[in-house]
């Protein structure tokens, strides 16, 4: 339906809902693995086990004067590439990015760079919220959640995404017993409080920093980004020494099992916060002039954690894809470096656990 001056959709899906009813294979997301608020939808969707029910189209990691991009080939080459875990795209699971060398903006590698769009055929993220409403005059961003029955889209943003995967409105369609619950009822308020406070000062947190104009500017914005980490650093400190002294004849690995931001299980602020801290040793650092510390160096809990998900939870690991986070970044934010030369470093992205 056409809204004049819309600037979002925030629908839901739901069995009573007039229009978006729960179907296998019915919606479908366009997201860009650079961009940390589609792999926040990506990781929900994978977490909650819907890989196969919703499938997956990457933009290319461009984000250039015409919007978010898709890769021009044959949809059909597609097929079911789109149901896992990173909608197609090629990498390979290693703890570091490649040599870019002299790689161009317009390079279009199919299932390298991004993928073609298999049920529209269109060429920007742009032609689907024109589609989905020719009166839409807000921005142009991803992750999408979209209808594949009515051609609309349901919801742009990323942390109303989030809850609706997370809702059980698709669990009649997952082979799974016990969903994982990213936002338990009895958490919701501590939940939504730490989405905020993180929202504002980690993952604006870096972008506030790239966006200093002044000296003065930037050394504020640089000791408010790193207060907030040491606020974290002390939460998992001491959620990690409660758990040590009560499994400590258990092992590490029963530790680890348990070691999440709330609960003894992933939840969404696990999510939102993975999001920013997987980038920011590999490019936020580089290229935002975030580098007063690193997560590697100076964070011990927080790297631990970081690690943890990476390494021990298939949805974060397939989900982080670094030659598309750097290429992103270095060549869409040009502001610290017109050239878009592209960070070599740290040599391992993130390191073993």
């Amino acid at each position: 339906m056409s809204v004049k001056g819309r600037t979002s959709f925030n629908e839901v899906i739901s069995k009573t809902h007039a229009i978006y009813k729960p179907e296998r294979g019915r919606y479908w997301i366009y997201g860009a693995l650079g961009c940390p608020f589609s792999q926040r939808v990506m990781l929900a969707r994978s977490v909650k086990g819907l890989n196969s029910v919703i499938g997956l189209t990457v933009a290319h990691w461009l984000m250039g004067p015409n919007g978010w991009q898709f890769v021009q080939g044959d949809g059909k080459l597609v097929g079911n590439k789109a149901y896992r875990y990173d909608g197609g795209i090629e990498s390979t699971e290693e703890n570091n990015s490649g040599k870019f060398g002299d790689i161009t903006d317009d390079t279009e590698r199919l299932f390298v760079d991004g993928t073609p769009d298999p049920h529209y055929g269109v060429r920007s993220i742009r032609e689907l919220y024109k589609m989905s409403d020719p009166e839409y005059s807000g921005v142009f961003s991803v992750p999408l959640l979209f209808d594949l029955k009515t051609n609309t889209i349901v919801n742009n943003d990323s942390g109303e995404i989030i809850r609706l995967l997370n809702s059980g409105i698709f669990d009649e369609f997952v082979n799974t017993e016990t969903p994982v619950d990213l936002a338990p009822n009895d958490l919701l308020s501590e939940l939504d409080e730490f989405n905020k406070w993180c929202q504002q000062g980690i993952n604006s947190g870096v972008y506030k920093i790239n966006n200093s104009t002044f000296q003065e500017e930037y050394e504020t914005k640089s000791t408010e980004l790193f207060d907030a980490l040491d606020k974290v650093e002390a939460k998992l400190a001491a959620i990690y020494k409660e758990l040590e002294s009560r499994h400590c004849q258990d092992g590490k690995d029963e530790i680890l099992s348990k070691f999440y931001l709330f609960a003894n299980h992933i939840t969404e602020a696990d999510i939102r916060l993975y999001v920013t801290i997987i980038r920011f040793d590999s490019i936020y650092a580089q290229h935002f002039n975030c580098n007063w510390r690193s997560i590697r160096a100076d964070y011990r809990f927080i790297h631990l954690w970081l690690r943890n998900l990476y390494w021990n939870h298939d949805s974060f690991r397939l989900t982080t894809n670094f030659d598309h986070i750097k290429l992103f970044y270095a060549r869409s934010f040009r502001k610290t470096k017109p050239t878009g030369q592209i960070p070599m470093g740290p040599e391992f992205d993130i390191l073993k656990l």
